[in-house]
């Protein structure tokens, strides 16, 4: 994997590797399309896998999104374990596992259990997205046993509209306000399009406005071009997916061949 490190090189601190999550088996997104999910057909079926193969590149974060958890499926809890438990030296993990209303004392122990089972040099992040929280106050609940700075705040649109109680500003100012210092700002309908970052006014106004907020994107990334476009923009960080995975580096080897 050597050229494939050396052509993301120049945005490997920015790269965070993502890892869909469906019944234990990591997916390749279709444009948020849930249900039209598919294995990563390239790799076995487990999400470590996957989080090896970024490895290979170069890329030392990643985010796992808990779909069946997101789709109130329940929460794939040994999976997740799994992930958080293989984690090395100086990696970090965001988890989005859809937190939702009451946090139960199953809830507690979980987080616990992972958080004493990892290296003292790795990070877990536990992510609280608008898609699937009942309100604003899923915050002030899961703060109440979670320091703010391993709490980030996943803002979710669909083509172009924001996913979630309340209203998107309303989010953020309420992650202010309580010390959350990180928010993810993604679009799914451009998840593994391949097509680009999509220009939203609305993220750019959110990113000029809030600016004590360490913003995270994603979505239709292409090439390093395009994460560098982006931390131009103020992001930074950038999940990557897609263009990363088994089938579209073949796809780029037989186009140069």
């Amino acid at each position: 994997m050597h050229w494939l490190h050396q052509r993301w090189k120049p945005a490997l601190d920015r790269l965070v590797g993502v890892v869909d999550l469906m019944n234990g088996v990591a997916v390749r997104g279709i444009a948020g399309e849930r249900s039209r999910y598919q294995p990563v057909a390239e790799l076995p079926p487990r999400g470590n896998a996957l989080m090896d193969w970024y490895r290979s590149i170069g890329v030392r974060q990643f985010y796992v999104a808990d779909l069946d958890g997101l789709m109130n499926r329940g929460r794939q809890d040994d999976a997740l374990s799994t992930l958080a438990k293989e984690l090395r030296d100086g990696e970090t993990l965001w988890i989005d596992c859809g937190w939702r209303g009451s946090v139960s004392r199953a809830d507690r122990e979980w987080v616990t259990g992972i958080l004493s089972a990892i290296s003292s040099e790795s990070d877990v992040r536990w992510i609280v997205a608008s898609e699937s929280a009942d309100s604003i106050g899923v915050l002030d609940r899961l703060l109440e046993w979670i320091p703010a700075c391993q709490l980030t705040l996943s803002l979710d649109f669909r083509d172009g509209q924001f996913v979630g109680p309340e209203t998107v500003g309303k989010w953020a100012q309420a992650a202010c306000e309580r010390g959350i210092r990180e928010a993810i700002l993604l679009d799914v309908a451009s998840v593994g399009s391949e097509s680009g970052p999509r220009r939203s006014e609305v993220f750019l106004q959110l990113v000029d406005q809030f600016q004590n907020l360490d913003w995270i994107t994603g979505g239709g990334i292409r090439h390093p071009e395009d994460v560098q476009k982006l931390v131009n923009q103020g992001y930074s960080r950038v999940l990557v997916a897609s263009a990363l995975q088994p089938r579209s580096v073949m796809d780029a080897v037989a186009k140069t061949s």
